[in-house]
């Protein structure tokens, strides 16, 4: 049940307006598209393994979410319409109705890109250092950031 219900949480989670500009903002830090996909994967697991979820701890956990970790707080409603639609899914899931789970997932909007997708194998920041110079009390480290890729290159200080 893990799986389809993911399936669900990211494809909201995906039309998620107020969580794409807080993350395009990076309301949530420097990694705040992997703090997404971690919110997201924390709301699969509230939402399948705590007791008593209803539509207003889910609101509640999604208003959590977005004033802890990215520092928003959304006034649009969207945190009780997600938890409305992820009860409703939820519901379905535990009654293991999944024809009517996928007559439901094909009703909901889809963006023309998946902009937060968690990919199998996370790849971690990699840090490559050009020591192409001996003279350490002339130099520092410049860090450049590019697609998720840290490279510390040495510069000489002028």
């Amino acid at each position: 049940m893990e799986e389809p219900f993911t399936r669900v949480v990211q494809q909201i989670f995906n039309n998620w307006a107020a969580l794409k500009l807080a993350v395009e903002h990076s309301m949530g830090g420097p990694d705040s598209k992997q703090t997404a996909i971690e919110c997201m994967n924390y709301m699969v697991q509230f939402c399948l393994y705590e007791t008593n979820v209803d539509v207003d701890s889910i609101q509640e956990a999604l208003e959590d979410i977005m004033d802890e970790e990215f520092e928003t707080i959304c006034e649009d409603n969207s945190p009780k319409e997600i938890a409305l639609v992820l009860f409703k899914f939820l519901q379905l899931f535990r009654a293991g109705d999944l024809a009517q789970c996928e007559i439901e997932y094909q009703k909901l909007p889809v963006m023309n890109t998946e902009w937060l997708r968690q990919s199998k194998t996370q790849v971690p920041h990699a840090a490559v250092v050009d020591d192409s110079s001996s003279e350490e009390n002339n130099e520092s480290e410049t860090p450049m950031v590019e697609d998720g890729w840290v490279e510390v290159k040495n510069r000489r200080k002028r």
